[in-house]
């Protein structure tokens, strides 16, 4: 994302999603599915995919992520900092993550991916949905979720790109 001047970190974007009125972190956004009845949390939704079968996106992602030793899923991630009573954004939990010497940022975690040949970013993976004019935001395709009514999973949302 870097590289091609878009925005360096998924901080970066949910910033400029609050500055347009949109949500202020991710949390706030999985909250805002959890007001519709959707998903509690993000763990919910990868334990929903797995379920299904279809753990192809995020979840195989960190899942590569620990075969490389570095951490196990997003969740013990985020329950690491729940722990010592810090988990207050996804940027802190990452900041967390650089502080130990893993990764610096989701995006960085993202590009090691993108160096097995997996995906590119999550980033273009955004822009790949608003070229086929669906979405421009994650936000955005959270309210797709919510109006629709067809989608219930990142994942179903990643596979009708």
């Amino acid at each position: 994302m870097q590289t091609v001047g878009l925005i360096h970190t998924l901080e970066q974007r949910l910033n400029r999603m609050q500055a347009m009125g949109l949500i202020h972190t991710l949390e706030q956004c999985l909250n805002r599915m959890q007001t519709v009845g959707l998903i509690h949390t993000l763990e919910q939704c990868l334990n929903r995919m797995q379920t299904m079968g279809l753990i192809h996106t995020l979840e195989q992602c960190l899942n590569r992520v620990q075969t490389m030793g570095l951490i196990h899923t997003l969740e013990q991630c985020l329950n690491r900092m729940q722990t010592v009573g810090l988990i207050h954004t996804l940027e802190q939990c990452l900041n967390r993550v650089q502080t130990v010497g893993l990764i610096h940022t989701l995006e960085q975690c993202l590009n090691r991916v993108q160096t097995m040949g997996l995906i590119h970013t999550l980033e273009q993976c955004l822009n790949r949905m608003q070229t086929v004019g669906l979405i421009h935001t994650l936000e955005q395709c959270l309210n797709r979720v919510q109006t629709v009514g067809l989608i219930h999973t990142l994942e179903q949302c990643l596979n009708n790109m």
